[in-house]
């Protein structure tokens, strides 16, 4: 039983799911590769490759579009399906691959078919066609990405971001912070770093905002046409605070063994964002929990608990890739450093968002 169907659960019931009867349970009917998001935003066609209904990327799994919402002290899962209807369901395995809660639904649907998730996008785009002045909140590597992906489709907009942190995207390199930041600036996008936002007309709720207007700490006042929240999520383990609180710590992330099982609960998996491993929460470090996890499930199903492998978190590890648009981006490996030139950083990411690799990890 795989609860979440981002990254880590859907390409794990890929490995699984030949040989066991794997059951994935995901609010949504589809699962969409989350590097495409920036760009389907401003570019809802680009949608159509990124999102796959569940019955096309798992059509050996068994889905059901629901929403865990309490795990049992047995580990029976109560899931209330998108029907409101709510079933109680039971697994030789665990999989907690639930992801990141966020305040709204613009980084990732929720409850939602392929065609609404679809018509979310055609209507963000109109409203951001439609925006001159775009106050972005949010310096992370989803706001970097949108204010490019805007800036590249509509240079004449003004587009102002705010970061609370000292600089942008403070999970890599302050090299390659700084190389955005200059890069921004020659592109007439104006960032304003180590800068707390205390006041807006729009709650973080509102995905698709009227014009307004947003009041700094330091007393700056700045109107906009639209605001686009892209603030980080929190971990989604509600469902564990009834009977396993103590499993998770203060960002509410579930302790887990170097297995990748959750703390004395053998025959319980988390993978992916909510774990509480020390590394940036990106597809690149998913990609390599994944099998581990599937290696650890399948002994456990065999009765070899004897040959389980470990997994060593990538603590410290600034490696990330991120678009400047279509046409570039910055690359950051470890030995390497970073790296900028544009025909690289395209064949890397920037002119395809990685939706090619992973339709075809999903054998499309």
């Amino acid at each position: 039983m795989i609860y979440g169907g981002g990254m880590a659960g859907t390409f794990l019931a890929k490995k699984l799911c030949k040989d066991f009867a794997v059951t994935l349970v995901d609010s949504n009917e589809y699962f969409e590769i989350p590097m495409a998001t920036p760009r389907s935003i401003v570019e809802p066609n680009f949608a159509e490759q990124a999102m796959i209904p569940f019955s096309q990327a798992l059509p050996q799994a068994k889905h059901l579009q629901g929403k865990l919402l309490e795990l049992k002290p047995d580990y029976t899962g109560i899931v209330r399906l998108k029907t409101g209807k709510e079933i109680a369901l039971t697994a030789d395995i665990t999989v907690l691959a639930t992801g990141s809660h966020f305040s709204n639904t613009l980084v990732r649907g929720q409850d939602q078919t392929k065609q609404e998730r679809q018509a979310f996008y055609q209507t963000f785009s109109r409203a951001i066609q439609q925006a001159h002045n775009i106050l972005l909140v949010g310096g992370g590597p989803i706001g970097v990405e949108l204010a490019g992906e805007i800036n590249d489709l509509y240079p004449s907009k003004s587009i102002t971001m705010i970061e609370s942190q000292q600089r942008l995207v403070m999970g890599t390199s302050a090299k390659v912070s700084a190389y955005i930041e200059q890069d921004f600036k020659r592109r007439g996008i104006q960032v304003l770093t180590n800068t707390q936002l205390i006041q807006a007309s729009h709650a973080k709720n509102i995905v698709c905002t009227e014009a307004g207007s947003a009041t700094t700490a330091d007393g700056q006042k700045i109107s906009y046409d639209l605001l686009i929240w892209c603030v980080g999520g929190r971990a989604n383990t509600s469902y564990l605070q009834a009977h396993f609180a103590d499993l998770l710590n203060e960002r509410a992330q579930v302790q887990v063994e170097n297995t990748l099982q959750v703390k004395d609960h053998p025959r319980v998996f988390a993978l992916g964002d909510i774990t509480d491993l020390a590394e940036n929460k990106m597809a690149w470090h998913i990609n390599g929990q994944i099998p581990v996890a599937a290696h650890n499930i399948r002994c456990l199903l065999e009765d070899k608990p004897h040959a389980l492998k470990t997994y060593k978190a990538k603590t410290n590890n600034p490696m990330m890739a991120i678009t400047l648009g279509r046409q570039k981006g910055v690359v950051y490996l470890p030995i390497v450093g970073m790296i900028n030139i544009p025909l690289i950083t395209r064949m890397a990411k920037a002119s395809h968002m990685l939706v090619p690799k992973y339709r075809k990890e999903l054998g499309l």
